[in-house]
């Protein structure tokens, strides 16, 4: 669901290139900094940690080979570097899913990425009120409207949140020569756009059927998934387990490989991996006294609603205005997981974005958040126009907008 329109190959190919930045926390955290800015392996180190230097420039170097990377200029010898000389790389782009690979996920994978954003957003919310980054009633704070619109006022909507959201990086990047010719502190801005079809009167699930998972791994799900994106044949079974029951022998000759065994060891990876569980088991028959072992996709764990950034709130964050909104859309967010419609469009979005800014870009940004705000309203209005002449019926939708600035992370990569 968190998607942009990418110059990298889309399909199969994309996914390879995202197991690769996928496969390393400390790549997504590279890919994400040098995006906003050039900088040296060493200049990274010495501001987010990372292990050691010799490891952050390893990973540097594989990002690079990808493209993820390109190098962009050196500099030294001298100054704090005594006699080295530093090589400073920028990120290509940021490591998203363009619409067209977003679609040939299956469900599962999709709405365990998307419950994996959101509780990402969720941090950084809750950082931004708790270091006061957050002012009640501004044009920055989180609001969360739910809407009933036609066809065309979604469309129209979601064309606009795209629009806002290509904004983001196009001001970040007219404003980085201005940064680079004043001595201005840049802003550090999150900006959040949610848009999904919610619970409604109407909804009709057409979700797979998933198994409970169980429970979260202790594996970052970016690094499980990893795992999966450069094998074709655990994507092609995970495809099918959320379709069906599935075992080794049912998808002999069905996912690009004929070896049972083979097929079997996926299956122990993908449910090591907590993406299948297994659901059920027979004996007998055919079977001469072995135990055929049936598997399901499984469902992220998002029913505990206390667990991760919902936990221990103190009493100051549960006051805020900005989190009880957090709150209420936490509530729709999680029913639509429920229900299976979260993930049932392939045009929804659900974006954080980390932003650099200078004071004039940031301004835009905010006026033209307004403006959205103020479009998302009109188009309620148009669409009940519509409706009522037309006959058809309303769909409701969930609308999540905000932009802060975000505190720095005091923690350095282990």
């Amino acid at each position: 669901m968190t998607k942009i329109v990418t110059n990298l190959k889309t399909g199969a190919a994309r996914l390879r290139l995202m197991s690769v930045v996928f496969a390393v926390e400390l790549r997504l955290k590279i890919v994400t900094e040098m995006y906003m800015r050039a900088m040296s392996p060493t200049q990274f180190f010495e501001e987010f940690g990372g292990g050691s230097i010799s490891r952050v420039t390893r990973n540097v170097k594989r990002l690079e080979k990808v493209g993820w990377l390109e190098y962009v200029r050196s500099a030294g010898p001298g100054g704090s570097r005594r006699g080295g000389v530093e090589h400073f790389y920028r990120a290509t782009e940021l490591a998203f899913f363009d619409a067209e690979t977003w679609a040939t996920l299956p469900y599962s994978l999709r709405v365990a990425f998307s419950w994996n954003s959101f509780k990402q957003i969720a941090w950084r919310l809750r950082a931004a009120i708790e270091a006061n980054r957050i002012e009640p009633d501004s044009s920055r704070s989180l609001t969360h409207d739910t809407l009933q619109l036609d066809g065309t006022g979604w469309k129209n909507v979601v064309k606009a949140v795209q629009a806002h959201f290509d904004l983001l990086f196009a001001e970040q990047k007219s404003a980085a020569p201005r940064l680079a010719r004043s001595e201005a502190e840049p802003i550090r801005a999150s900006v959040v756009h949610i848009a999904f079809e919610a619970p409604g009167e109407e909804v009709t699930v057409t979700a797979p059927r998933l198994a409970k998972g169980g429970g979260e791994s202790f594996i970052p799900l970016p690094v499980r998934l990893s795992k999966v994106f450069d094998d074709p044949v655990c994507m092609a079974i995970v495809a099918e387990a959320n379709r069906r029951e599935v075992s080794a022998a049912r998808l002999l000759g069905d996912v690009g490989e004929e070896s049972i065994a083979a097929i079997r060891r996926r299956l122990r990876k993908l449910s090591d991996l907590a993406l299948v569980k297994e659901v059920k088991s027979k004996t007998g028959g055919k079977r001469r006294g072995a135990r055929e072992k049936f598997y399901r996709a499984t469902a992220p764990s998002f029913l505990d609603e206390r667990e991760g950034p919902w936990e221990d709130v103190p009493e100051s964050l549960a006051q805020a205005e900005a989190w009880q909104t957090f709150e209420e859309l936490s509530a729709v967010v999680k029913e639509a997981m429920r229900i299976g419609v979260l993930d049932a469009r392939d045009d929804s979005c659900l974006a954080w974005s980390l932003i650099q800014l200078d004071e004039r870009g940031w301004k835009r940004v905010i006026a033209e958040l307004e403006k959205l705000r103020k479009l998302v309203a009109a188009e309620q209005r148009r669409a009940r126009a519509r409706m009522k002449k037309s006959g058809e019926k309303p769909i409701t939708f969930a609308i999540a907008l905000a932009a802060f600035e975000s505190p720095k992370e005091s923690e350095r990569e282990p």
